[in-house]
């Protein structure tokens, strides 16, 4: 069953009808208002109810943010181990750009969680409130809605979801956070992906999370990749977790530097995308 988190600020007889269609198709709708606090609140108690038995352990989370171990990331969120609703809907009802906050908030959740966003209105709702470019909306949809395209675009969304249980997980290491949104978006259609923007962030990432391969950025400042390698490779925890290095050199002096430290192997930067995706699928299927 696939949740999806309907934000509204007060449900009206068209809003709870859509609720009452999405319940239909074996969709758990969750309701919460458009405010951050409520929303964060929201999942951290719905998150809570779901650890006494229903959540799936083998699950984990699609993405991570910062924090320390026992706090919240930086965007107020509940850790990346819990199952949170990876679907949400705003559905506007005259609401203004006073809900800049909660809109920006939820884009941190697309671009860092894997939240898929979906908001429903009226043409000059989504105009003055989402705006034409609005990236991080997966899609917009002008009332009256058509359910029968709602319903079909949620099904294939809960199928990825459900899908991505099933995939390998790899941790992106990188402080370029250009780089590690690029990496994490060429890779997430094919793995399970966590990301850390800092040597200290994984090794706090690692400590929650089962991965399967590190992809670990080389000219890291502060802590280097080098140095995270070692951290790494002296916790029992994470000791056998492969990794590779990610490095923007490509001359011979610098590969033999990145070789040193006898890494799984090295990408490079500026490889083709499909010569990436297909280096790590290689790298899978030699492990079986």
């Amino acid at each position: 069953m696939s949740k999806v988190l309907f934000i509204t600020e007060k449900v009206s007889f068209i809003s709870e009808g859509i609720i009452n269609h999405l319940k239909a198709q074996d969709f758990k709708v969750l309701t919460v208002k458009p405010d951050v606090t409520a929303i964060s609140n929201f999942l951290k108690e719905d998150n809570s109810q779901e650890e006494e038995g229903t959540i799936d352990p083998e699950v984990a989370a699609l993405l991570s943010q910062e924090g320390e171990e026992g706090s919240e990331s930086s965007t107020g969120l509940p850790e990346k181990k819990d199952d949170i609703p990876r679907i949400f809907i705003l559905y506007l009802q005259g609401e203004d750009n006073l809900m800049i906050d909660v809109l920006g908030y939820i884009r941190d959740l697309v671009e860092d969680r894997g939240i898929r966003f979906f908001v429903i209105g009226t043409q000059e709702e989504l105009d003055t409130v989402i705006g034409k470019k609005a990236d991080y909306v997966a899609e917009k949809y002008t009332r009256p809605v058509d359910l029968q395209e709602l319903i079909k675009r949620l099904q294939k969304e809960g199928e990825a979801v459900d899908k991505l249980k099933e995939f390998k997980s790899i941790l992106i290491v990188d402080d370029d956070a250009t780089a590690l949104r690029s990496m994490k978006n060429l890779l997430s259609s094919h793995y399970k992906i966590l990301v850390a923007n800092s040597g200290m962030n994984a090794i706090t990432i690692l400590a929650k999370n089962h991965v399967d391969l590190i992809l670990l950025d080389f000219e890291m400042p502060i802590i280097n990749g080098p140095k995270v390698l070692e951290m790494i490779r002296s916790d029992p925890n994470s000791s056998n977790i492969p990794v590779m290095f990610l490095t923007a050199k490509g001359d011979k002096r610098s590969i033999m530097e990145v070789l040193r430290f006898k890494p799984e192997k090295y990408l490079l930067k500026t490889m083709l995308p499909k010569d990436i995706i297909d280096s790590i699928d290689e790298f899978f299927k030699m492990k079986r």
